[in-house]
């Protein structure tokens, strides 16, 4: 059997080492698992961004779900059929929507983005690869939004409560985003959403044997393509504060 590219130079990386160089050297990481991996190379770095993700929104909890709604920036203009949805979603997000969102939303977005990828690899690429191999490249790509909430934890609990993953995108700086189509189209390009698509094209390059500049390009297409199809798509205008801590993938 044909050993795994680089496998030899770094197999003795263990998983903790693989998830800090994800940061700075992606590359050996990916080398280190070219076969696929195990089951804990898609768990433990999916379950480390929940972690971080649910702390975060554990430590600003008084400030974006506060127990009184009547407290909330805004409350005057709501109607009052929004108020009940607030208060509503309030009440789940304080009682189990702070870790439940994370958890589903992460480990749902593995699958999908795994199976795309599988797709990607095989239709498009014409390379053969396996799930595992796929599932554990977004895993550990993944653990790359984890600055992003470290960050945010203190940008809200210093006084800006609407702080969101929207101030890590170019439409941070325009005055209102959601005016235009380009505000709105800047206001997705998540700077941790295209680090995550480097490290993915990093993955895909080792895993394919193709170079990282092919992998990369066609992701980047890929992900302006979902930008857009978002944009189109219809949605509600209605958001409670949790909502703005959605990320944009």
């Amino acid at each position: 059997m044909t050993e795994p590219r680089g496998l030899t130079s770094v197999e003795q990386i263990g998983l903790a080492e693989r998830m800090l160089r994800v940061f700075h050297a992606p590359r050996r990481t990916f080398e280190a698992i070219a076969g696929g991996g195990s089951f804990p190379d898609w768990v433990a770095p999916v379950a480390l961004v929940v972690l971080f993700w649910a702390a975060h929104n554990l430590a600003v909890m008084s400030i974006v779900a506060p127990e009184i709604p009547a407290t909330m920036e805004g409350w005057e203009q709501f109607t009052e059929e929004q108020r009940q949805s607030a208060t509503e979603g309030l009440k789940v997000w304080r009682s189990h929507g702070w870790i439940s969102f994370p958890l589903v939303n992460s480990f749902s977005s593995l699958a999908l983005v795994g199976l795309v990828l599988l797709g990607l690899c095989r239709w498009v690429l014409r390379v053969q690869v396996t799930l595992s191999q796929m599932l554990t490249v977004k895993a550990y790509a993944s653990l790359v939004t984890i600055p992003q909430w470290i960050l945010l934890t203190p940008l809200v609990r210093t006084g800006d409560a609407g702080a969101s993953p929207l101030s890590f995108t170019p439409g941070a700086l325009m005055a209102d985003p959601f005016a235009s189509p380009l505000g709105r189209f800047l206001s997705s390009l998540n700077l941790f959403d295209l680090w995550e698509v480097g490290v993915i094209g990093v993955g895909l390059s080792v895993m394919t044997a193709l170079t990282t500049r092919r992998t990369t390009g066609i992701l980047l297409v890929l992900w302006l393509a979902w930008i857009v199809m978002q944009m189109l798509a219809p949605s509600s205008t209605e958001q409670v504060p949790p909502v703005s801590y959605v990320p944009s993938d």
